[in-house]
């Protein structure tokens, strides 16, 4: 089945929906809907669930499950309701809030696709996420954007990428900030740190999977329109204007060698006992 099917000129435009509708990207987060179980109508929590993407493949796979999406942008939520209208409940809220916003043991599987670096406080939205998942419920993750993530002989290519982003704008003239905290603390994390907190916050029969994923120029055009690359690369340019001068150093970049990277890409499964 193909994950980006659905995804065409008529879906509501958002932030993600280039990198929602790249094939690569696709693939990468087919391997994590593959462990969600399928056939008994479970109730799943699709947390951040953007425009609701994910939501559809998952009602695609099993139409029986009850499903709820939560993610704190309204406007993907927006989007979202436009794309599954009643097939599925959508609520503003972020993986902090879970345990407020529904009664404890509510979900049997909860799913974070591709967006567990977004979480700052990582301990707290694993209790949180305990809490509203019933005893032998199953938590699933992945992300492609971790430390490890990169391959060591890809590095300089996206240094290149950003340094040749920051020379465009400095000759427009925009101000660059130094960000005192350097990268998001969700991109600093590695796999053995996903472990010690699923540990630490008693989920049991953890197991992790790094699969290799080679990735073109259009994965890299629609990763540089996302708000999380664009201002971590070009930090207190405005987001808009930073994945554009992005987008431009990396045409540049391609049209002097055209080239693919290889990215890893982590999956989580653990239980809460």
């Amino acid at each position: 089945m193909d994950d980006a099917r659905a995804l065409d000129d008529t879906e509501p435009s958002t932030d993600y929906a280039a990198l929602r509708r790249d094939p690569a990207y696709a693939h990468l987060n087919r391997a994590l809907l593959d462990l969600v179980p399928v056939g008994s109508g479970p109730s799943v929590l699709d947390l951040g669930c953007g425009d609701g993407a994910v939501s559809e493949q998952l009602l695609l796979r099993d139409p029986a499950m009850s499903l709820v999406g939560v993610d704190p942008d309204p406007a993907l939520l927006g989007a979202a309701r436009a794309r599954l209208g009643d097939r599925a409940r959508f609520l503003v809220g972020d993986a902090a809030s879970v345990s407020r916003l529904f009664p404890p043991a509510t979900f049997d599987t909860v799913v974070l696709a591709n967006c567990v670096h977004l979480v700052p406080d990582l301990d707290e939205a694993l209790g949180g996420i305990g809490r509203v998942l019933v005893a032998g419920g199953r938590l699933l993750f992945n992300s492609a954007f971790y430390s490890g993530a990169e391959t060591a002989a890809d590095l300089p290519m996206y240094a290149e990428l950003v340094g040749t982003a920051r020379r465009l704008a400095r000759r427009r003239g925009l101000p660059l900030a130094r960000s005192a905290a350097g990268r998001p603390s969700g991109l600093r994390r590695n796999t053995e740190g996903y472990r010690a907190a699923l540990a630490s916050a008693g989920f049991t029969d953890v197991v992790s999977d790094e699969r290799e994923f080679t990735l073109g120029a259009r994965f890299l055009t629609a990763l540089c329109s996302t708000p999380m690359f664009a201002t971590a690369a070009l930090p207190g340019v405005d987001r808009r204007t930073a994945a554009e001068l992005l987008g431009e150093a990396l045409e540049q970049q391609y049209e002097r060698a055209p080239f693919t990277i290889t990215r890893r890409c982590v999956y989580f499964s653990a239980i809460r006992p």
